[in-house]
């Protein structure tokens, strides 16, 4: 859908008029694709064919009718009305006369300039109101025109959500939803409409706030006050609509009813319908009472509540409006609160006078993913090509962060300072000081709940400052700091649910004060990490491998002085003691620019010793990913010498490696190391603490790599087979699989086709699958035992030293079915006259919704299959002897061996990458049936997943002499397949076979309009 210059082309042919409504139009796109000149190209259209109606006799004009052949006058005077171009079935083109003022005007604006369909103004409506437009002038729901009882010829179906029902995609329904406002707090200090209540049920009661919001139509409190009460309700489904069609479902809500009353009465008064809700999230609060009452003169006597830092538990709606109806009221002057008396209390809201901090600055928002984003999300995800390692260009904002890398970067002793990668040479934030104060309050009130979690925080801050890490910041040092460059990072704990008792200090760099973050202003600098895919493949090559991680990567990194205060932090160590602002000294988990500069300081110590230790420098620079270290080599020897050149090279740049990991123990011992070697999982996130449902790991005591299937509590009783999955559960369960190499592509496609069935079926997120895809579903998750049991050998060549290697050949498999395409990669060698092979890695996609034919799918397979020849040979310290490549598509190896420039530009400018990549000899024909990447095309039989079976170890011809393998009999042929039709010339074999069909042809037309043979001899 995206292809820039397919749609160059199309422009080119459009004339100039529309050229240049074209420029116009696509400016109001955020993206420009081949839907998009389609929806341009259906405007004209519509637009020519509703002027072409005005042309009929009765609608003419007078002066048309009464001077067809008159003078220049009235033709003048016509011809000012506008011109369309009417094209009939001779071909011919005749100029007509169009009154413009009769063509129809927007329903939503009542312009002439545009359909309705691409209206802003129609565009910006809520759904209930485009309905009522389309309703009231009984237009079309497809392609809201007003046609009348005839059929729509508009082809378009609603991609919305993944409905492919026939209607246009601005009136899907969005469902039963709820109405509620959003709560902004503006740096004038609004108070909001909050009182202290109490809430009854049976002999419970509970005292909490209470938001009175007329802006909102239902009344909801949260599941822990529910829960605390008591109550039972009837389940009701639950959606809530913010600003912007922004909405979030509460799936668990309940419908209840609770009896209310002021903090200081006995008069109890029944709210019904209430929602049981997980939580409101609304703004914290503050009021004293007695300082408003001093302020404001009209505020004095009364029986107002005071609260600190309080946030609501429930928001009372309009459906409960005689809770909160006005009673009696008191205001003073503009721009000064008021106080309203209603059933539960004296309530005092509105502007404040006095000035706040511009970090007081609150908006209540909601941050869950509407069911519209999360599938533009998958489907962008689909879209992506995972087959490659990509080397993008850099950009101006990559320029900037090397350059100021490149200038604020310098050793200082056995470390490295640098500096933040700012997006601009003069930054300005707001006070933040507020809200990091905010934010640690927060913190204080959780890790009460936790003491042993709560001194462990305290030791580490503790140990921060005694490592240098950070510092308490001097009086001095607060004052002379220009108050614009200072930022304060709020303070926060991480725990990860795989290392119970590890807690982790993280810096929320992205906390907001007036729309503004440290992360805001920092630029992400360029990717420096080296692919994981590259790591990986270099640590299977050799047979000794060993590994190990650096510690506390990120503080390593000195941060100079005059950014450091951009990094200020606010913490004590007991709730009594007064708040300490400390100083940062070092790169923070959480900075949007620590990864970059972290990589960038580590290269660039390496690079520094590569005159001495040139090995050991180009081994930190290609195999580390992040902060971890994976390499092999051929003797235990150079294994040792290896690892500790590497262990020196760090620890010249501050960085410690530890952790080490062997699959010899000689190497674990000569590196201090007692205990045996753990497993190791790769490419986990760290920081996250985020869940796998499969990852890939290794067993240094086997050399093995296997799958581990760890199920998340809550995927279980879908994984086990015992509870029907949703269309959202298969999606968690299909994403999570993590395997970098495709070692288990079988397993895994099968998983993305039935995503992709059920992306067809259109049901929504949250419905149970149907039976097909419940069968489906059953028979993946039965592979689950095999994937758990599978074992596939780290090392390429096994035991075998790279001296007894005879040998070595890449041969890469690619197969497309209508449901999926992908590639296969295996490692051919030679020891001492025996073959061997082994599984390198692979990749598949679905095939594209649209559906394409078998042969360009088998092309798309064919230019993976190139790609990853690419990324083999880019990754590799293998020398291959030769490469061959394998298709069982007749067509592919046509046009491969053709000419590029006579097909179509699908076809010709996909042979032109895989040309590009290849040669057309490296190309090879093999029976379907003896096609390794057949496996990962289709709903076949179960892969046989067995650590010596055919997937793991390639087809079978490939271990006999090649005198045995697959050839092809018969030359191959040209293809009129995908050929452009200027290159069928009547003097070329296609051109005379065309010539002659396209004569047939239009002589079969010719002959089915008459009725008889003496008629047709006439017309002949």
């Amino acid at each position: 859908m995206v292809n820039p210059i397919l749609i160059q082309d199309l422009v080119d042919k459009l004339p100039a008029n529309d050229k240049r409504e074209w420029v116009r139009f696509k400016r109001t796109k955020k993206r420009v694709t081949l839907r998009t000149f389609t929806d341009f190209v259906a405007s004209i259209v519509e637009e020519a064919c509703e002027a072409n109606v005005c042309l009929d006799q009765k609608h003419e004009p007078k002066a048309v009718r009464g001077n067809r052949g008159n003078s220049d006058g009235s033709r003048a005077r016509i011809m000012e009305k506008g011109v369309v171009m009417n094209h009939d079935t001779t071909n011919s083109i005749s100029r007509v006369p169009v009154d413009r003022t009769k063509l129809k005007a927007c329903k939503a604006c009542q312009r002439t300039d545009h359909r309705l369909r691409f209206c802003e103004d129609f565009r910006k409506l809520a759904y209930a109101d485009r309905m009522n437009i389309v309703t009231r002038w009984k237009l079309c729901n497809i392609c809201l025109n007003d046609h009348g009882n005839a059929s729509c010829k508009f082809k378009i179906r609603c991609d919305v959500g993944g409905c492919q029902q026939r209607h246009n995609p601005l009136l899907h329904p969005v469902g039963s939803v709820v109405g509620t406002s959003v709560h902004i707090r503006t740096a004038s200090s609004i108070l909001f409409r909050i009182i202290p209540v109490r809430l009854f049920c049976g002999d419970k009661a509970v005292t909490t706030l209470a938001f009175l919001d007329e802006g909102a139509s239902v009344t909801m409190i949260e599941n822990e006050l529910a829960d605390y009460l008591g109550v039972v309700g009837v389940p009701e489904r639950l959606t809530i609509t913010w600003t912007a069609d922004i909405f979030r479902e509460e799936k668990s809500a309940k419908r209840v009813s609770v009896w209310s009353s002021a903090i200081d009465s006995e008069e109890r008064l029944l709210l019904n319908h209430v929602y049981t809700v997980e939580s409101l999230r609304l703004p914290v609060q503050s009021l004293d009472a007695a300082a408003m009452s001093k302020q404001y003169r009209h505020l004095q006597n009364l029986p107002i509540t005071s609260y600190r830092d309080a946030r609501p538990g429930m928001l009372i709606g309009l459906n409960n409006l005689h809770s909160f109806a006005p009673i009696e009221a008191k205001w003073g002057a503009p721009g000064e609160p008021i106080a309203v008396r209603c059933k539960l209390g004296w309530t005092v809201y509105g502007p404040r006078k006095e000035p706040v901090s511009s970090a007081n600055a609150v908006l209540g928002f909601h941050d869950g993913v509407s069911n519209e984003n999360l599938h533009d999300l998958i489907k962008t995800h689909y879209a992506l090509d995972e087959s490659v390692v990509t080397i993008k260009k850099e950009s101006r904002d990559d320029e900037r962060a090397l350059s100021i890398m490149r200038r604020t970067t310098k050793r200082i002793g056995n470390q490295f300072e640098t500096g933040l990668l700012w997006k601009t040479d003069h930054v300005k934030f707001p006070d933040s000081y507020e809200m990091a104060v905010r934010r640690l309050l927060h913190l204080e009130r959780k890790l009460e709940k936790d003491p042993e979690l709560y001194e462990n925080v305290r030791k580490q801050v503790v140990e921060y400052q005694q490592k240098g890490y950070a510092h308490l910041a001097t009086e001095e040092e607060i004052s002379r700091t220009d108050p614009e460059k200072v930022w304060y990072l709020p303070l926060n704990v991480v725990l990860n649910p795989r290392k119970p008792g590890k807690v982790r200090l993280v810096w929320d760099a992205a906390a907001t004060v007036n729309g503004v973050s440290l992360n805001s202003q920092l630029l992400t600098g360029p990717d420096l990490l080296t692919p994981l895919v590259s790591v990986v493949t270099r640590f299977r090559e050799h047979r000794i491998a060993f590994g190990g991680d650096i510690r506390e990567m990120y503080h390593q990194l000195r941060i100079i002085e005059v950014d450091k205060q951009a990094q200020r932090f606010v913490f004590r160590m007991k709730k009594d003691d007064p708040i300490n602002i400390f100083v940062m000294d070092v790169a923070t988990f959480g900075s949007t620019c620590s990864p970059c500069s972290a990589q960038y300081v580590k290269n660039q110590n390496a690079m520094e010793y590569a005159a001495e230790y040139p090995e050991a420098s180009a081994a930190i620079i290609d195999c580390h990913y992040v902060d971890d270290y994976f390499d092999s080599v051929d003797t235990i020897e150079e294994a040792i010498q290896r690892a500790k050149e590497v262990s020196f090279i760090h620890a010249q740049g501050g960085f410690e490696l530890r952790h080490w990991v062997s699959n010899a123990p000689e190497v674990l011992r000569s590196l201090g190391v007692a205990e045996a070697a753990q497993p190791v999982h790769f490419g986990r996130v760290k920081e996250s603490g985020s869940e796998r449902v499969l990852g890939i790991i290794w067993d240094p005591n086997q050399d093995t790599f296997s799958f581990s299937t760890e199920h998340r509590e809550h995927l279980q009783v879908y994984l086990n087979g015992s509870r029907r999955p949703t269309k959202r559960i298969v999606l968690s369960c299909v994403m999570g699989f993590f395997d970098p190499l495709g070692l288990l592509t079988p397993f895994t496609v099968h998983g993305k086709i039935l995503v992709q069935d059920l992306w067809r079926t259109g049901c929504a997120w949250d419905d149970e699958v149907n039976d097909d895809c419940w069968m489906k579903w059953k028979r993946w998750i039965g592979l689950l035992p095999e994937v758990e049991a599978a074992r596939i050998p780290r090392c390429y060549f096994g035991e075998t030293p790279w001296s007894s290697i005879e040998s070595t050949e890449l041969h890469i498999f690619a197969d497309a079915s209508e449901y999926a395409y992908g590639c296969v990669a295996y490692l051919r060698t030679v020891v001492n006259g025996d073959v061997r092979c082994c599984l390198m890695m692979s990749r598949s996609k679905v095939a594209p919704l649209k559906r394409q034919s078998i042969p360009r799918l088998e092309l798309m397979a064919a230019v993976m299959g190139a790609r990853m020849l690419h990324t083999i040979l880019s990754t590799h310290s293998i020398k291959f002897q030769r490469y061959v490549l394998w298709t069982d598509s007749q067509t592919v190896r046509s046009w491969i061996l053709s000419d590029q420039h006579k097909f179509k530009q699908f076809v010709a400018f996909r042979i032109g990458e895989v040309l590009e990549l290849t040669r057309s000899s490296d190309w090879r024909w093999v029976p379907s049936k003896l096609n390794a990447a057949d496996i990962l095309t289709k709903w076949g039989r179960a892969p046989c997943l067995e650590s010596g079976g055919c997937w793991f170890t390639g087809p079978r011809f490939l271990h006999d002499p090649e005198e045995q393998w697959p050839s092809q009999a018969m030359p191959v042929g040209e293809t009129e397949e995908e050929v452009r039709g200027v290159m069928l010339h009547p003097l070329s074999e296609f051109g005379r076979r065309s010539y002659r069909q396209r004569k047939v042809f239009e002589m079969d037309k010719t002959t089915k309009k008459y009725s008889n043979s003496n008629s047709l001899h006439r017309k002949l």
